[in-house]
């Protein structure tokens, strides 16, 4: 297996990105679109995504073999003062050929490394209910903060549970009652 490595320039990786970004769509992987999506639109989002990333707006990890784009994940810092601390982790995808072989918790574990580099103190994601991903990331450390009821809809007939995890990396208020301060 090659390099996990932040990607600050992401020119040479637009069809690469884009390739993979098909692929985990197509084998039913849950990174913003269901499986029978236009693949000009994730495509399109692909390329919106690296040019985040060529504005500072998004920070990238990228999975290598070799040449070849194994996985991805985005680190996208809170927008304001008041969430400046925070980050949330998006889509974190390993090319379907190569999943089930401990990538996926390689890749978060360098995200969140990624995010202490960065000076962030907590992370952020979601994850699409019925399949197995929600357990891998309690299974992971994170924590499962909210989940919102068929809030997404792959189809006609299949919507899904949005479940939302958060993951303590830093210094900080550690608990609720920490957060709010002492009572008035």
């Amino acid at each position: 297996m090659g390099g996990l490595a932040p990607v600050l320039d992401p020119t040479g990786l637009e069809a690469a990105f884009a390739d993979l970004w098909v692929g985990v769509t197509r084998a039913g992987g849950a990174v913003g679109f269901p499986p029978d999506a236009p693949e000009g639109e994730i495509r399109d989002l692909a390329g919106a995504t690296l040019a985040e990333v060529r504005a500072g707006r998004l920070h990238m990890l990228a999975l290598r073999d070799g040449a070849a784009l194994v996985g991805t994940a985005f680190l996208q810092p809170g927008a304001g003062p008041v969430v400046a601390h925070r980050a949330t982790v998006l889509r974190l995808m390993i090319h379907p050929d190569r999943q089930r072989q401990g990538l996926g918790g390689r890749l978060l574990a360098a995200a969140v490394g990624r995010a202490r580099e960065l000076g962030f103190g907590q992370l952020l994601l979601s994850a699409r209910g019925g399949t197995g991903l929600p357990g891998f990331y309690t299974g992971q450390g994170w924590t499962e903060v909210g989940r919102f009821p068929r809030a997404l809809r792959l189809g006609a007939d299949d919507v899904r549970d949005e479940h939302w995890f958060q993951l303590e990396i830093g210094p900080g208020p550690r608990n609720r009652r920490e957060s709010v301060g002492p009572a008035r």
